[in-house]
């Protein structure tokens, strides 16, 4: 079975490259407390690690950022490295290498929702309900038969001998139905093209205006 080794930490070297392989040096640490009975104590070790370029490339980092990063390094003791690329005591054929995160780094909290108050929930539950609101708000408005255009009820002059009219409340209520139906009175309101004067239709120019609408079809 072969031999086993394992490296962790930084590069105490230069980089060499060597073409198809790269060659770099490694210190481990040895233990500080030898077992009891034992007089000797293990000493740093340098090992020369040689690994592969394929190997290298697959960090997706460059040789500047690979001598400042830390390294678990799983290979294979080896005698056969030329003395001149091997300078540390023991030379490794690295197996595996990948990057160890920093313990010093912060690692980065994931952003937390804050919680909602019981006001933002009221908000949120009456969120589909105003949706909903404008969605009848934007409904399609039907133009009624005979409309030349639309008109805004500020332009619409009012005659002083329709103000003295009594309206009728039946009339009212219908022209209220059409706008709670259609999105505007049920027939266009009769003025001159020229004057802008109301001609006929008061009653409908009245229930519109109190209804706030903006613009009312009109028929010269």
């Amino acid at each position: 079975m072969a031999h086993k080794i394992s490296l962790t930490g930084c590069l105490t070297s230069s980089i060499q490259d060597y073409g198809k392989y790269l060659a770099f040096d490694m210190e481990e640490k040895g233990s500080p407390n030898a077992p009891k009975g034992i007089p000797f104590k293990s000493n740093h070790i340098t090992y020369t690690v040689v690994v592969s370029l394929k190997q290298f490339n697959k960090l997706n980092i460059s040789q500047e950022e690979f001598s400042q990063r830390r390294f678990l390094v799983q290979g294979e003791p080896c005698l056969d490295i030329p003395f001149e690329q091997c300078r540390g005591e023991i030379g490794v054929i690295c197996m595996q290498i990948q990057e160890i995160e920093d313990k010093g780094k912060e690692k980065k909290q994931p952003k937390q929702t804050p919680k909602k108050g019981s006001r933002a929930k009221k908000q949120e539950e009456n969120k589909p309900q105003e949706e909903s609101k404008q969605r009848k708000e934007k409904k399609q408005i039907l133009v009624p038969k005979g409309t030349r255009e639309w008109m805004s009820l500020e332009k619409i002059k009012v005659p002083e001998t329709f103000l003295q009219f009594t309206l009728g409340i039946a009339k009212q209520k219908a022209v209220e139905e059409s706008i709670e139906k259609n999105g505007t009175v049920d027939k266009p309101i009769l003025i001159d093209p020229h004057t802008h004067e109301l001609q006929d239709s008061y009653s409908r120019y009245y229930v519109a205006k109190r209804k706030n609408l903006d613009c009312v079809p009109v028929h010269y």
